[in-house]
């Protein structure tokens, strides 16, 4: 979120584009139509990381950069390389099970259940393991690069469209009759 923000001042700062005008975030938010209300929150959800998590957890490493260096990884509850699909399910259910107490639900469950596993690991048939898999192979660049570039190109579009998006219908009228 950060690269795509200093980015976008770098397009700015160059004249690459210029915004319709300058506003305060709550008068740029109110002027925005729904569509780039919602590609703003589908930004913030991208920051959250969910292809990253997906990409890495289904990956032969079956984690993310943080769980290698604690050697721990993700399998499905027989100890098998976890889908795509399912990584990305577990991701869906951390992030909405974390926004009406998941989080602390998860703490609870780790901390009491014989098999140590949080609630999203419950809903999505997967356990985070200690080790290594047992078939570890290479992460492949591929994954690097959609894992941070898909979300960053994302971003950045949304940012450029939201700061040269003109400020209300009228305006759009008047450049499009320009």
């Amino acid at each position: 979120m950060m690269a795509a923000g200093y980015t976008v001042r770098i397009f700015l700062a160059y004249g690459l584009r210029t915004p319709m005008q300058p506003t305060d975030p709550l008068t740029l938010w109110k002027s925005l139509g729904v569509g780039l209300r919602l590609a703003v929150l589908l930004s913030y959800v991208l920051a959250m990381g969910p292809i990253y998590f997906a990409l890495f957890e289904s990956s032969p490493w079956q984690a993310t950069f943080g769980k290698r260096l604690l050697t721990i990884h993700v399998t499905g509850d027989e100890g098998q390389r976890v889908s795509l699909a399912r990584s990305s399910g577990r991701w869906i259910a951390r992030f909405f099970l974390g926004l009406f107490g998941g989080s602390l639900v998860s703490i609870i469950t780790i901390a009491v259940t014989e098999k140590r596993k949080a609630i999203h690991d419950y809903s999505a048939d997967t356990l985070v393991l200690k080790g290594r898999p047992a078939s570890s192979g290479s992460l492949g660049v591929w994954r690097l690069v959609a894992a941070f570039g898909l979300p960053f190109l994302v971003t950045v579009g949304i940012y450029m469209a939201v700061l040269t998006a003109p400020s209300s219908p009228q305006t759009c009228v008047l450049e499009f009759l320009k």
